[in-house]
């Protein structure tokens, strides 16, 4: 099985990332996935260097994502606390993005 996720504007990269970190941090939040399975998938400095056209607010929210596995380590009696304020963060910064006219992500979704 192949997945192809194609995405060529900014504004549609940014909005994908957000939507995409929500499930990341509610399944943090809910012992779903581990913090390796969250940096394997999403939480790696590579996303934050892919945003470099980004809001600049997108860009440091995915810099401190890199961070959490330190709180984890160093506090992790804030962890459950600096989880919920990240996606509420994300939620904030998905609400004030540009609307764009929803398309397609996945390549012949129709065929």
């Amino acid at each position: 099985m192949s997945l192809h996720i194609e995405l060529k504007h900014s504004d549609e990269v940014q909005k994908f990332l957000c939507i995409l970190n929500l499930g990341m941090l509610d399944s943090l939040l809910e012992g779903a996935l581990t913090f390796e399975d969250a940096y394997a998938y999403l939480y790696r400095p590579y996303v934050a260097q892919l945003l470099n056209n980004a809001n600049r607010e997108i860009i440091e929210l995915f810099e401190e994502l890199c961070m959490l596995e330190d709180i984890r380590d160093l506090a992790p009696e804030k962890l459950q606390d600096a989880l919920k304020l990240k996606k509420r963060e994300t939620l904030d910064l998905l609400k004030g993005l540009s609307s764009i006219s929803p398309k397609y992500w996945l390549n012949k979704f129709d065929d």
